[in-house]
């Protein structure tokens, strides 16, 4: 009789968990949904970064380079970002500091 308390006890647990842990998701889901807007700078589940241009029914526009656009599915939106700014490049050319570190000649 223990081992069966002991059984209904367990089961009912990981019941229990289960059905937090599918609540806890779909949470996540409907907030991320909410986030989806015209402008807001996203990741795709396939890495694939742009900005949203258009959203209608289930798909979304997004732009990944200036004039780049591409239809894709809404629900393929893993996380909003925020924006990097691309790293500047040197200034100087490398023939220049190639230059400089070469030793003087006398």
């Amino acid at each position: 009789m223990d081992d069966s308390l002991f059984l209904f006890l367990a089961l009912a647990f990981l019941a229990a968990m289960l059905f937090y842990s599918s609540r806890k998701k779909k949470k996540a889901a409907d907030t991320l949904r909410d986030q989806v807007v015209k402008g807001a700078y996203v990741m795709l589940t396939s890495g694939i970064f742009g900005r949203i241009t258009n959203v209608s029914e289930g798909r979304i526009e997004l732009e990944t380079a200036p004039g780049q656009k591409m239809i894709v599915a809404a629900g393929a939106v893993r996380s909003i970002e925020q924006e990097q700014k691309p790293a500047k490049s040197a200034s100087k050319p490398a023939a220049k500091s190639a230059a400089k570190s070469a030793p003087k000649k006398k």
